[in-house]
């Protein structure tokens, strides 16, 4: 299924006094309790027991210890924790605003993942959670991309084009994208009308065949530079145990099927930090070595999104395959980490002699005002509100370069 390619709303991209997405999830009686009893910074732990007593999830949480990221809240002065796809539920996560109740909307967590505000999440209100919270940061992915030579792109599990938007920050040209989900397909063709996309299931030969044969339309003859794709990490994530028969995690095998076919010269996979210890690290050993036995060099990568630009603690493997003898250089490091200590209030800042990381702060402070269950997909955005550069970036009214060269004064 191919999706049109023209779509009128983009010029709404070019406005730089409009907001989209700034609309948070309505909280239940409960759960504005709970949002009301925690401190910035704080979690469960912090909650009377009274509130407790009134929940079975936290009373066995109380009882047999979670996870200090559950029910928390954001903090202004530090990066955010991992925003996932469930930043709209208080107890999966931290993503209480940090001083507003409620929890923060969808072009706050989008922020926190670096993508620019001209990025319009469509589609379902559940889906445009899986998007943004499923997604590459861009920020993160411009830094590898940038020691990828720079070519023609073809963008597998494309989600809503956090990969592709980081790649084409760093000069590489996305020329097609695909997804099974026809949400994802949807946003990323309304922010990317100029590259085709195909709606494909992975699990189905018959739209795979079809894929491939639009690659080779595409293509048209030319050498494919980068295969790049972040196939679905359920299946690996630390947020519950290995299901071996998921047919998600089946989907990293089947890009093997792709790379042979379609020969490109560097392939790069994005994924969760847990396929590193699936099986004991077998898995990702088989991994590798089905690509070199394509002809391929590898490499892998486990990077910290807060050192590249991104208001948020999230850590990510890329996998980089190369037809080349030299390998690709480490991405440049360029804000200082985040140290985790061990309660959530001993992380802290480590100091390596580089510019602090991005905070919560810096990151959605300019947004407006809204309370639980409000917002709109559309309003108005002066610009005299941005008050940190971070903000600017995300606005477009400084470049990447600006940004950086501001920070490290």
């Amino acid at each position: 299924m191919t999706i049109a390619t023209a779509n009128p709303e983009s010029v709404l991209h070019k406005s730089q006094t409009v907001l989209y997405n700034h609309v948070c999830t309505t909280l239940s009686e409960l759960d504005m309790e709970v949002v009301m009893n925690v401190p910035p910074g704080g979690n469960w732990m912090n909650l009377p027991e009274a509130t407790i007593a009134k929940s079975a999830r936290l009373t066995q949480i109380m009882k047999s210890g979670g996870r200090t990221t559950y029910y928390g809240r954001l903090k202004s002065g530090m990066p955010s924790y991992t925003i996932n796809t469930y930043f709209n539920r208080p107890g999966n996560g931290t993503f209480i605003h940090p001083s507003q109740n409620r929890l923060i909307s969808m072009r706050e967590a989008a922020r926190l993942q670096s993508f620019p505000d001209c990025h319009r999440f469509k589609g379902s209100l559940s889906s445009r959670y899986k998007q943004i919270g499923n997604a590459v940061p861009p920020l993160l992915a411009r830094a590898i991309g940038e020691k990828i030579p720079k070519g023609l792109c073809i963008d597998l599990f494309c989600g809503a084009g956090g990969l592709s938007k980081g790649l084409e920050q760093a000069g590489h040209n996305t020329i097609l994208s695909s997804d099974s989900n026809p949400n994802m397909c949807e946003t990323f063709q309304f922010n990317n009308p100029r590259t085709r996309v195909i709606q494909s299931d992975f699990n189905n030969q018959e739209e795979v065949d079809n894929l491939l044969e639009n690659i080779e339309s595409e293509l048209h003859g030319r050498t494919l530079q980068l295969l790049a794709g972040g196939p679905p990490c359920q299946g690996f994530s630390t947020a519950g145990k290995w299901n071996p028969d998921d047919a998600r995690n089946s989907l990293l095998f089947k890009t093997i099927e792709l790379v042979r076919e379609i020969e490109p010269e560097y392939v790069l996979l994005e994924n969760v930090p847990g396929i590193r210890s699936i099986q004991k690290g077998k898995l990702l050993e088989s991994f590798l070595g089905l690509l070199e036995a394509e002809g391929y060099n590898t490499q892998t990568f486990l990077l910290k999104a807060e050192e590249f630009g991104v208001p948020q603690r999230r850590r990510r493997v890329f996998i980089v395959a190369s037809r080349f003898d030299t390998p690709i250089s480490t991405p440049d490091v360029r804000l200082s980490p985040i140290v985790r200590g061990k309660t959530r209030y001993d992380a802290h800042i480590e100091n390596k002699g580089l510019p602090a990381p991005v905070t919560v702060s810096e990151a959605i402070s300019d947004l407006p005002v809204i309370s639980s269950g409000e917002g709109h997909d559309v309003i108005k955005y002066d610009p005299e509100w941005t008050i940190f550069d971070y903000q600017r970036l995300m606005r477009g009214m400084i470049s990447f370069k600006e940004f950086f060269s501001k920070r490290t004064k």
